[in-house]
C-alpha cells in the first residue's frame, strides 16, 4: 500500500514577515539613495554653472566703459612758436574807402606809436607812424612816410609822396611833391608852395596803401 504525500504547509509567523519586509526595504532603498544622490549631483553642477556666468559678467560690468587714451595714440596738438607774432586775421589789408575816417582807422592799427617832440623832423623813408601827445611844430622831409595824429598845430610837409590824416590841424604847409593831407576840422590854413600836393576831401583817392 502506497504511503500518501505529506501536504507542504506553509507557516506564516510574524517574525518571518519582519525579516522579509526587512530585505524588501534594503533592496529597493539602494536605487533609490542613489537616484536621489544623481538628482543632488545634477543639481549642483548647474547651480555652478548658472553661477560662474553671473560671476563673469559681474567682472565685465565693473570695467568702466572709457578704459583711456591707449599709450601712444595721443598726438599733441601743436604749439605756436615762442617769439614769432602771427598777425590777426581781422586786420583789414587796406581802408575800406578812401575817406578821412578809414584810412586813419587802417593806419592806426599799422602805426608805431611815437611821442611828439617839439619842433620834430620825420627823415626816414616809408615809416607808418601815430604821433601822441604835444604836437605843435612837425616838419615830413622823408619819402613816402604815412602820419596820423589826433592833432598838430602847424604841420609842414617838404618831403616826396608822404600821407597826413590829422583829426586837428590849425595850418599845413606844402613845399615838396606829390603829398596828400587831410582833417577833419574845416577851418585848416593850408599854403602849397611845391606841385600835385592834395588836402581835404579827396586827399587819399588813388593811393595805394
Amino acid at each position: 500500500m502506497e504511503a500518501s504525500p505529506m501536504p507542504l504547509v506553509l507557516r506564516d509567523t510574524g517574525e518571518d514577515r519582519k525579516k522579509m519586509f526587512s530585505k524588501i526595504t534594503r533592496l529597493g532603498a539602494a536605487p533609490f539613495a542613489a537616484g536621489l544622490l544623481a538628482v543632488s549631483l545634477v543639481g549642483c553642477m548647474s547651480i555652478e554653472s548658472a553661477e560662474e556666468p553671473t560671476e563673469a559678467s559681474s567682472s565685465n560690468a565693473s570695467q568702466p566703459e572709457n578704459s583711456g587714451p591707449v599709450e601712444g595714440s595721443v598726438t599733441p596738438s601743436p604749439k605756436a612758436s615762442e617769439g614769432v607774432s602771427t598777425a590777426s586775421p581781422n586786420v583789414p589789408k587796406a581802408p575800406a574807402d578812401s575817406s578821412f575816417q578809414s584810412v586813419y582807422d587802417f593806419l592806426e592799427t599799422e602805426a608805431t606809436e611815437t611821442k611828439c617832440t617839439d619842433g620834430m623832423d620825420i627823415v626816414e623813408m616809408g615809416l607808418t607812424l601815430k604821433l601822441v601827445g604835444n604836437c605843435k611844430n612837425v616838419s615830413i622831409s622823408g619819402t613816402a612816410n604815412m602820419i596820423i595824429a589826433p592833432h598838430i598845430t602847424n604841420l609842414e610837409i617838404t618831403g616826396i609822396g608822404n600821407v597826413a590824416a590829422v583829426k586837428n590841424i590849425k595850418q599845413v604847409t606844402f613845399s615838396g611833391v606829390g603829398n596828400s593831407a587831410a582833417s577833419l576840422n574845416e577851418n585848416t590854413k593850408v599854403t602849397d608852395n611845391g606841385s600835385s600836393n592834395k588836402f581835404g576831401q579827396g586827399a587819399f583817392e588813388g593811393i595805394t596803401f
